[in-house]
């Protein structure tokens, strides 16, 4: 493949400027079910350049709510930026105030040292838990988001808890304190757990937990040798938390005088272990695993009271600042590729082994969320050909972790999103329901909204999006309508 493929994508999705409400879809293939009643929200970056300025990595760009209402056949399509204070400021001054992730502001590092107070972009993934729709970055604290018009409503840090009051030095470092974008909700208890790593006169690895009300606590306070880069983390039916966490660390006095971003001060020690630590209420254990680096896992679930099962999409190496530019600047051979693999943690001989499950690569996987830290059988994501002589993911595929079978449907050249599982309402089995996903049409230039079979990945429906966006990171179903 050559490069045409991500550059054409970069080019008509560099800028969203419209926002819609409550637009009606036109469906060009196939039709909606009528059983299908509820609304999809997404998140993701809206744009890739701001200001004049290009961004240099794929998380830098503000966050921006899709949404989808469902209802008797029909669709309708809105979409809002979250209006958080940066935005806001940086769009009242017409100029770029703030670093991110990966971009500093323009003008080197003297323009950077000792700005702390990054962008809260507010762009990778949204929750719906407790009466409130939260768009979340693992940066800083969530935005609340008006379900009806996506408006925003405000920073919330649920009362006070997301406060960072350890000490007035770590106030300094760092105000807020993070909540991370991949909160779990137990499926019994309703109660969501999350987590985010806070840089300070310690780093820490801090886990929350939110009542079903709302209500949230903070449940404990790891002190970490070094601040490391988790993303994504598993709960288990039995509320164990299982952290990996890798030798790939932030450099934080390096990003704190301009020298770097927070990703370009990443390093990776490939050539040390992986630490695995599961938190429970009967204490804390670690084990060490080869290295891999993490984005995403499928899911994770206890065997037996002696064997935790982890599945999740894992690299050999991290992909640092320089792929991510490469990316940027439309170099597809530089896409960061996963495979899933079975981490199986023995809890008596403290071993841990790991199989791979697909030859596919693949990335942003989706399960039933009914079977979040239980014994499951399917995962849904974005991944390539086994044997593809191309790194991008265009195709979409459904894994049986039981047979280690994939079913694959190949999209080339076009650029799927991440595939949000749908239950059906008189489901019948783990897989009777749909799977959406946005994707970027490279012929026509045109963003669709797709629904496939769960089942056996067959086109159900296509609608097509009033303008082109990119296609997002993180989304959830929330069987209710709004708007």
């Amino acid at each position: 493949m050559t490069n045409d493929t991500l550059k054409t994508f970069l080019e008509a999705t560099a800028c969203v400027e419209k926002e819609y409400a409550n637009e009606p879809l036109e469906i060009v293939e196939g039709a909606i079910p009528e059983a299908l009643t509820g609304t999809l929200f997404r998140n993701g970056n809206g744009r890739f350049v701001h200001q004049g300025v290009k961004y240099d990595h794929f998380f830098d760009g503000d966050g921006m709510i899709t949404r989808f209402v469902f209802d008797k056949g029909q669709l309708h399509y809105s979409n809002r930026y979250v209006r958080t204070q940066e935005f806001v400021r940086e769009q009242e001054e017409g100029k770029m105030l703030y670093r991110s992730f990966g971009t500093n502001i323009p003008g080197g590092w003297t323009k950077n040292a000792l700005k702390m107070q990054f962008k809260n972009a507010a762009n990778t993934s949204v929750v719906w838990h407790g009466g409130q729709l939260l768009a979340l970055w693992e940066g800083g604290w969530p935005h609340r988001i008006d379900p009806d018009t996506l408006e925003t409503i405000d920073r919330y840090s649920y009362e006070g808890v997301l406060k960072n009051d350890f000490s007035w030095l770590d106030r300094q470092i760092m105000e807020e304190m993070p909540f991370s974008a991949h909160p779990k909700e137990h499926p019994d208890t309703g109660v969501l757990h999350n987590f985010g790593t806070l840089a300070g006169t310690k780093q820490r690895l801090v886990m929350y937990e939110v009542q079903p009300d709302g209500t949230a606590s903070i449940a404990q306070a790891l002190p970490m040798d070094e601040l490391v880069f988790t993303h994504d983390f598993i709960l288990t039916e039995k509320n164990r938390s299982v952290f990996f966490l890798p030798p790939v660390t932030f450099n934080i006095w390096q990003a704190f005088m301009g020298l770097a971003t927070p990703v370009e001060s990443i390093k990776a020690k490939s050539d040390e272990k992986t630490k695995i630590l599961v938190v429970g209420e009967d204490g804390i254990e670690t084990y060490e695993t080869d290295f891999y680096f993490i984005f995403h896992y499928a899911n994770g679930y206890e065997v037996d009271e002696h064997t935790i099962v982890v599945d999740a999409f894992a690299m050999d190496d991290f992909p640092g600042a320089e792929a991510n530019v490469a990316l940027m600047a439309g170099d597809d051979s530089a896409t960061p590729q996963g495979k899933l693999r079975r981490f199986t943690i023995d809890r008596q001989s403290g071993a841990v082994s790991s199989r791979l499950l697909t030859e596919h690569p693949g990335e942003l996987p989706a399960i039933d969320p009914a079977l979040n830290g239980k014994k499951y059988r399917y995962v849904w994501a974005v991944g390539a050909p086994a044997d593809a002589s191309y790194k991008l993911l265009d195709g979409i595929m459904k894994i049986d972790v039981d047979r280690e079978i994939t079913l694959y449907e190949n999209l080339h050249p076009d650029l799927p999103g991440e595939p949000l599982f749908i239950p059906h309402p008189g489901r019948k089995g783990e897989d009777h329901g749909w799977i959406a996903y946005i994707k970027f049409q490279v012929a026509t230039r045109e963003t669709y909204l797709e629904l496939r079979d769960a089942a056996n990945l067959q086109i159900v429906a296509k609608a097509r999006l009033p303008h082109n966006i990119p296609p997002g990171f993180h989304g959830c179903w929330v069987g209710e309508l709004f708007g």
